[in-house]
C-alpha cells in the first residue's frame, strides 16, 4: 500500500488550466449580458428618438482590468455613434482592476429625457443588470 504525491509543478499547471478555463466561461457570460443590456435599452426606450441620435449613441462594453475586451452597440446615426464611443471611452480610463460592465447612452441630454421627462433611456436596463447579475454569476458558479 503507498501514497504517491503529485508534483507541486503539476498541481500549478492544472489549477492555472482551470483558472483559464473559468476566466473564458466568465468573460463569454459577461458579454452575452452586455448584449442583452444594450439590446434591452434599445428595445425598452420610453422616448421618441426623433433624430436617432440617442439609440446611436447607446452600446455598452465589458473591461478587464482597464482594457476593453468587447463592444456592443452603438449603430446607426454617426453622430451617436461618435457621441456614445468617445463617453464610453472616457469610463474606460476611469476603470480599475478586474471586470467592469459598462453601458452608456452618450448623447448629452439622455440624462434630461430621463430625469425630466421621466421617460426610460437606461433605467430599466440597469435594473435588469441588477438582477440577471447575480443570476448568471450563480448559474457560472454552480456549472464549475
Amino acid at each position: 500500500m503507498g501514497i504517491s504525491l503529485i508534483n507541486k509543478n503539476e498541481v500549478f499547471r492544472m489549477i492555472s488550466g482551470k483558472k483559464v478555463l473559468i476566466e473564458r466561461a466568465l468573460i463569454y457570460n459577461l458579454e452575452v449580458l452586455v448584449e442583452k443590456l444594450v439590446n434591452h435599452a434599445k428595445s425598452s426606450a420610453g422616448y421618441k428618438d426623433q433624430t436617432s441620435n440617442l439609440k446611436s449613441s447607446i452600446g455598452g462594453v465589458l473591461v478587464k482590468d482597464g482594457k476593453s475586451v468587447t463592444f456592443r452597440g452603438f449603430y446607426g446615426k454617426e453622430e451617436g455613434i461618435s457621441k456614445g464611443e468617445g463617453f464610453i471611452n472616457d469610463l474606460i480610463n476611469q476603470t480599475g482592476s478586474g471586470y467592469t460592465i459598462i453601458i452608456v447612452a452618450g448623447m448629452e441630454y439622455a440624462s434630461y429625457v430621463e430625469d425630466y421627462h421621466n421617460l426610460n433611456v437606461l433605467k430599466l436596463s440597469e435594473i435588469k443588470m441588477n438582477i440577471e447579475l447575480p443570476s448568471v454569476l450563480q448559474k457560472l458558479s454552480q456549472k464549475l
